[in-house]
Formats: C-alpha cells, sequence, structure tokens
C-alpha cells in the first residue's frame, strides 16, 4: 500500500509538472538574431549604416554557433582601415568546456585570417581563458586569463608564454598586460585600465576606457560576452551610451575619443538593438 501511494505521489508530482511548463522556451524569444555593427565599435562611423549588419546563429542549446556579417582589412591608402561585407562570418565551435572562434570568407574573390581563438568557459559559462595563437609568429601568440570577484570579471591578464627571457640580462624583461575591471552600485561597467607591464610593473602603455549614461533598459547582450564586438557590452545589467578612450605612453597623453549613441526603445522601455 506504501508503495502505491508512493508512485501515486510521484506520477502526481511529474504531471504537474508538466502542466507548468512552457510550450516555448522564453529564452529562445529573446535570442538576439540582428544587430548593428555601429552600437559596437567605438572608432567606426559607417558610410551607409542601412546596409550594414551582423545575423546570429545558435544550437538548440542556445548556443551562439555563427556571426554572418564582418570586416576585412583593406589598404590605407583606400581611406579606411577594413571594410563590412556580408561575406565573412565566424563560427563558434563547442567540445565541452571550450569554444573555438574562427572567421571565414564566403566568397570567392577574397580570403580573410582565421584569426582563431580559443575559449575556456568555467560551470557558468563566463570566460575563464583564451587562447590567441599565431602560427606566422609564435612570440606574438597570447593568453589571457579572467579573474572574477563577486560573480563580476574584475581582471584580465595578458601574457606572451613562447617569448624568451633572459633573468641575468638587465634590459630584459617579461612583457604582460593587465586590465582592471570597475563598476558602480548598479552593477554597469564604469572604467576599465588596461596596463603595459615589465616584470610586473606598470610601464609604458596605458588605456583607460570608460562608459558613461546608462539607461534603465535590460541589457540584451550579456549573452553575447563571446562576440568581440559585444564584450564590453555584455558585462553590464544596462546599456552605456557614452564611452571615452584615453591613452598614454610614458605618462604622457597621446590619445583621446569619444562616442555616444541615441538608441531608440519600445513602448516598454526596453532597447531596440537594431
Amino acid at each position: 500500500m506504501k508503495l502505491l501511494k508512493f508512485l501515486f505521489l510521484a506520477l502526481f508530482i511529474i504531471s504537474c509538472s508538466n502542466d507548468d511548463a512552457p510550450v516555448n522556451n522564453p529564452d529562445n524569444e529573446s535570442l538576439i538574431k540582428e544587430i548593428n555593427p555601429d552600437l559596437f565599435y567605438s572608432d567606426f562611423v559607417p558610410v551607409n549604416p542601412g546596409v550594414m549588419k551582423f545575423t546570429l546563429e545558435y544550437d538548440s542549446n542556445q548556443k551562439l554557433t555563427k556571426k554572418n556579417g564582418g570586416f576585412f582589412a583593406v589598404a590605407g591608402s583606400t581611406g579606411y582601415n577594413r571594410v563590412y561585407t556580408k561575406d565573412v562570418y565566424t563560427s563558434f565551435v563547442y567540445s565541452n568546456n571550450t569554444v573555438t572562434i574562427e572567421d571565414f570568407s564566403a566568397s570567392p574573390d577574397f580570403q580573410v585570417g582565421k584569426n582563431t581563438k580559443l575559449i575556456t568557459l568555467n560551470s557558468v559559462n563566463q570566460i575563464i581563458a583564451k587562447e590567441i595563437p599565431n602560427t606566422s609568429s609564435p612570440y606574438s601568440a597570447k593568453k589571457q586569463i579572467f579573474t572574477y570577484s563577486e560573480n563580476k570579471l574584475a581582471k584580465i591578464t595578458t601574457t606572451y608564454p613562447n617569448i624568451p627571457y633572459d633573468a641575468s640580462d638587465p634590459t630584459d624583461y617579461v612583457r604582460s598586460y593587465a586590465e582592471n575591471f570597475y563598476y558602480d552600485a548598479n552593477g554597469n561597467l564604469t572604467k576599465t585600465e588596461y596596463l603595459e607591464l615589465h616584470n610586473g610593473v606598470s610601464k609604458g602603455e596605458k588605456i583607460i576606457r570608460t562608459f558613461e549614461d546608462y539607461d534603465n533598459s535590460t541589457n540584451p547582450f550579456k549573452k553575447l560576452q563571446l562576440l568581440e564586438e559585444c564584450f564590453y557590452r555584455s558585462l553590464s545589467k544596462n546599456n552605456y551610451r557614452k564611452y571615452t578612450e584615453t591613452k598614454y605612453y610614458d605618462d604622457a597623453l597621446s590619445y583621446e575619443s569619444s562616442r555616444t549613441w541615441s538608441f531608440t526603445y519600445e513602448s516598454n522601455g526596453q532597447i531596440i538593438n537594431k
């Protein structure tokens, strides 16, 4: 009798569980399928923004698998350093907790470099390591370690593991970079400090990035940290509308640029990302 009661109770729980389950996964409806590159590039003003877009594809587990559309480098004599084309795409291939990201050309008229990146994710799908190999120059191969504090990205450390170092040479040093991340009380990224380090000591290049004028809309890009274009935007609760980048060399200001965006919003106050 006790066994029958137990089986009945189990069936009842399963039945209720199935009744409560949504027919459609709401996350499927929130996946971004198309984005305007102008939302991300701080130094790029499109000549004809209406023709530029990235379209995104996902697998059955809502993992990003492909970005259609991209840029390729062109000669500086053209007046541009890169040109948009719909014939460049980026693939995302998953294997356990790693992701291989590579660029390809869908056109027979030109080729692009693969720009391979090997990403390692933790149990909550945050990036914890990134390797950027360089087949033509092994000394230029990079490795990045991502450190988190209170579930927010706190630091990225970049090293060049293949570069030789002679500790007995007083003019030699280990070169690395560190980018520190700062947030406000709302969980929005306010600033990063990117430092060049010689044997762990700040030296030479410094880049200060500031993120301001946040709206109150939910950030639709939080799931797109694997996209280089979306990385900084993916870190915040809301959406910044002003970005400033300041570069220093030997503590002297060498460059500064600022960019603002005017977003449009739906009637419920949520950002329209196209």
